[in-house]
């Protein structure tokens, strides 16, 4: 009996519906199209330039602390790599057939080093060293590099929510026709919001891990210091930084943020090398009194570049890198 009872309520509620369906359709009520998924923002890949010299250091991973603690965002890449340990080094535009140990053979370093100085070749950007591409750009170390002080990927976060499509304006509508539309319309953008909120606020708590670590790692980089801090006037140190953050980012996904901390003299006298990309780069330099000449240099290869000032570094750096 009970069996009965349900499949004849079943019965009367699919009526229902079909009723309903059809005096909407006769009434020109606005129709509900299908949803979508909510596509959040590109994840952020930032190659972080820092200065290691004692004066320097504190300040500038302080900087990128509040950075990595305001604008964190799932499958965030960050490389930080310390001006004196980035060596001179050149660019090999990867050709059919090559391997990334053939082209350490040829240019005489070490798998390792190749690797260590290639930080988007490998599992950063979620590929396999074993496969390189023709185009692809390695930067070349010569001598033995130390590999960036970090090179780290932040977790990918919760499954995007479904959204609410919004509802179809009906044709020739009347007033009680369009107060339905407009109730719907305001229905579906506050759903909207809602699971648009709720999936933000479950993406900090899958990045916070993510976010304190790092936090850790830069506190004891700053206490750590440098053995070998670069000439604070030899615009060559910045000038290899800049080509091999370049070809870092040129592997990354996502929106390429080349931020240069390390914004004292050496960065006044430096200038990316020639041939160096900065297509779809958005460089941003940090406490420097004047970055014109690297800024002239920068736009001419494709970079779009924001100059700080130094006292105001601070306030603005997280608004800026965090787009």
């Amino acid at each position: 009996m009970w069996e009965q009872m349900r499949t004849a309520n079943e019965r009367r509620g699919l009526s229902l519906l079909a009723l309903a369906s059809a005096l909407a359709a006769c009434s020109g009520a606005p129709a509900r199209p299908a949803g979508a998924t909510y596509r959040p923002p590109p994840p952020l890949a930032l190659v972080a330039i820092v200065d290691p010299s004692p004066g320097h250091a504190a300040a500038e991973l302080r900087q990128l602390a509040a950075v990595i603690q305001t604008a964190a965002t799932p499958a965030q890449t960050l490389v930080v790599s310390l001006l004196a340990t980035a060596p001179p080094a050149h660019t090999h535009v990867v050709r059919g057939g090559e391997s990334l140990s053939s082209i350490a053979g040829a240019e005489g370093v070490s798998l390792a080093a190749l690797q260590a100085a290639n930080p988007q070749l490998g599992p950063l950007a979620q590929r396999d060293w074993n496969r390189v591409y023709p185009g692809d750009r390695v930067t070349v170390p010569d001598g033995t590099p130390a590999r960036p002080a970090i090179v780290t990927r932040a977790p990918a976060g919760p499954p995007a929510p479904a959204l609410v499509a919004a509802p179809a304006r009906p044709a020739n509508a009347t007033t009680f026709q369009e107060a339905q539309y407009r109730h719907a319309q305001a229905a579906a953008a506050e759903t909207n919001r809602q699971r648009i909120s709720a999936w933000q606020s479950a993406a900090a708590l899958a990045v916070a891990p993510w976010q304190a670590q790092v936090l850790r790692q830069l506190d004891e980089l700053g206490r750590g210091g440098a053995a070998d801090p670069a000439d604070p006037a030899d615009g060559r140190q910045v000038t290899a930084a800049v080509e091999a953050a370049a070809n870092t980012l040129a592997g990354l996904p996502g929106r390429r943020v080349l931020l240069l901390l390390a914004g004292g003299p050496a960065a006044t006298a430096a200038a990316p090398a020639a041939g160096t990309s900065l297509a779809h780069v958005h460089l941003v330099v940090a406490n420097a009194s004047d970055a014109t000449p690297l800024t002239a240099a920068a736009t001419a290869a494709g970079a779009t570049v924001t100059v700080l000032d130094p006292a105001l570094t601070e306030l603005q750096l997280p608004a800026v890198v965090g787009g």
